[in-house]
């Protein structure tokens, strides 16, 4: 996974916008990619709910998972979604 500067000033909306936007690609998807996402989303989802119970005390490790998680939707996102809609 490549570690990405990521603005975690606003981590909610970048994860609340990949959410969207993959929901709706996700037709387009095959059952693999389908698996891996419902797996990402539960855990979109549930890092979701931490940073909205922590809001302005965002934790280091919670910013770790945050930055660890958004490396793996980008990939997702690279190797699914883009090569779809080229």
């Amino acid at each position: 996974m490549k570690n990405t500067a990521v603005d975690l000033s606003h981590p909610l909306e970048f994860f609340t916008s990949a959410r969207e936007q993959m929901r709706l690609s996700l037709h387009l998807l095959n059952l693999d990619a389908r698996q891996k996402w419902d797996e990402l989303e539960g855990k979109i989802l549930s890092l979701e709910n931490k940073i909205g119970q922590e809001a302005e005390s965002i934790s280091e490790a919670t910013a770790s998972a945050a930055i660890e998680l958004t490396g793996s939707v980008k990939d997702f996102v690279d190797s699914h979604v883009r090569n779809i809609n080229r």
